[in-house]
Formats: C-alpha cells, sequence, structure tokens
C-alpha cells in the first residue's frame, strides 16, 4: 500500500478550512497496515465529519452531515450489505469484502450506489447546500 503523506492529510485539512467552521482534527494515524485522517467541523446549523483511511485493499471514506444527531445525508464505500445486494442480486454474498460507493439519505433509511466520492467532491457538495439553504 502506498499511504498517503502527512503532507497530503494537511492539504485536505486547508481545503476543509477553507468550508467550514470550527474544525476539530480527530485523528492521524499511521501504521504499517493502514493511515487514518479524520475531522470534525460545522456548516451552520449541520455537524459534518470526514474520515478517510487507506489499507491494503484501498482507499475507504465516510462524509456525513448531521442535524441534531441524526444523518442528514452520508456518503461512504463501505461493503454495505443493503448496497451489495442492490447491485449484485442473490449472489451479493460473493462481494462481502467489496467497497461500494453509495449515498445515505436522512437517518440512513434511504439509500443509493453512486459514484466514488473524494473530501474535495464532498466539498464541494457543502458549499452548493450551503448555496441552497
Amino acid at each position: 500500500m502506498a499511504q498517503p503523506t502527512r503532507s497530503y492529510f494537511a492539504t485536505l485539512t486547508n481545503l476543509v478550512k477553507d468550508v467550514l467552521d470550527k474544525i476539530s482534527p480527530r485523528r492521524l494515524d499511521y501504521n504499517p497496515n493502514r493511515a487514518l485522517w479524520e475531522v470534525h467541523g460545522s456548516l451552520e446549523q449541520f455537524d459534518i465529519r470526514i474520515k478517510e483511511i487507506f489499507t491494503q485493499s484501498g482507499r475507504i471514506y465516510s462524509y456525513y452531515v448531521i442535524s441534531e444527531g441524526e444523518v442528514v445525508v452520508g456518503f461512504d464505500n463501505y461493503p454495505d450489505r443493503r448496497m451489495l445486494r442492490q447491485k449484485y442480486g442473490r449472489v451479493f454474498n460473493v462481494h462481502l469484502e467489496e467497497l461500494i460507493p453509495h449515498k445515505h439519505g436522512p437517518r440512513k433509511m434511504t439509500f443509493e450506489l453512486t459514484e466514488e466520492m473524494s473530501v474535495e467532491m464532498f466539498l464541494n457538495y457543502l458549499q452548493e447546500l450551503r448555496k441552497a439553504s
């Protein structure tokens, strides 16, 4: 695994600071098997959670907008069984380890397949959310 450098995560943190308020770096952790970066912040009335994990299997991410403790919208690529079932049907169990980009709706009650997302794309999404409110 080619781990991202500390400067890569510093660059992401600076991008986040340009969009969010009350930035709180939560974790920056490296070991031989993975690199993890997590920050929390706020955007108007929303709490924002951003996490990236680089492992041997690839880049795992989760980007969430939360209001009053409830998910408003979330993007991640965890191997979610519901999404795998939607994509692969009855043979989904062959793909249980597969990272699958998807979006969660309010309170994680709805979900849909998406393209892979990056921190930059999520920040653009947040800026559009800000314009709409």
